[in-house]
């Protein structure tokens, strides 16, 4: 009786390991199981990746804004320690700048997380629109830095002194600010005069005047109902600028 001729296997070693896990890993799916995973010691593991997008603080700010601009930051209120925006704002270089300046924290965040912090936006805006400043009190702001010295040489309670502003437009805008909250007059330092008393007289609830030399102000009392003061700070110190609040202050209460 003759043998069957031998034939050599044709299935390598390999191939046999990998047949019995893909059948390790029909029966473990069948039975409601994961397959186990075999780590390649070859191939690196995947590392996290690191993502800006954050949950908002409980005690944060959130800005529903597309782009994040020293304006949008206009509406922060003082005492704000961190804010939160979308994923999808832009952050402008000035904006990180002015955060970073102010030591305010800032992250991203998810639209379902905004929406519990919405109002507290909108509280914190309103808050600030209906302030009311004194009538009988001076605003004055700028966007110098000796600001905070002159504070030092006017009464307070004549005259109300403003954080330093970020440039000359955001002077602009917290004068006119003021005036909406009850303010009567208020007087503006600044770097470019020119260009701040061209942007005032387009808001109609300002009437500015620019103060270039001592003799501007008896002409300016005289001819023009102003409301507003652009104090050029190339031209006048602190002590030039006190003086002309003082005077300012007393043709407010002499004209009541």
């Amino acid at each position: 009786m003759s043998q069957a001729p031998k034939v050599s296997p044709s299935i390598s070693a390999e191939q046999v390991e990998r047949i019995v896990r893909e059948v390790l890993a029909t029966l473990s799916v069948g039975n409601g199981t994961s397959a186990p995973v075999q780590k390649n010691d070859s191939v690196p593991a995947a590392q996290p990746i690191a993502t800006t997008t954050a949950s908002a603080p409980s005690n944060g700010v959130h800005l529903n804004v597309s782009v994040l601009s020293l304006d949008s930051l206009r509406s922060l209120a003082k005492d704000t320690k961190a804010i939160t925006v979308l994923p999808s704002t832009l952050v402008t270089p000035a904006a990180k700048d002015f955060l970073r300046e102010k030591g305010i924290a800032w992250t991203r965040t998810s639209s379902v997380a905004a929406a519990t912090h919405q109002t507290i936006s909108v509280t914190a805006s309103n808050e600030k629109k209906t302030e009311v400043l004194p009538t009988n009190r001076l605003f004055v702001t700028g966007s110098v830095l000796w600001l905070r010295n002159l504070e030092k040489q006017l009464c307070t309670k004549a005259n109300f002194v403003d954080q330093v502003q970020i440039d000359d437009a955001a002077a602009v805008r917290a004068v006119a600010q003021a005036v909406r909250n009850g303010a009567s007059a208020a007087i503006a330092i600044v770097k470019a005069p020119h260009s701040t008393l061209w942007q005032a007289a387009r808001d109609e609830a300002l009437r500015p005047a620019l103060i270039s030399q001592w003799s501007d102000l008896a002409e300016v009392f005289r001819e023009v109902p102003t409301n507003m003061l652009i104090v050029p700070a190339t031209r006048w110190n602190i002590a030039g600028s006190a003086n002309i609040a003082r005077k300012f202050q007393e043709h407010i209460q002499a004209n009541r």
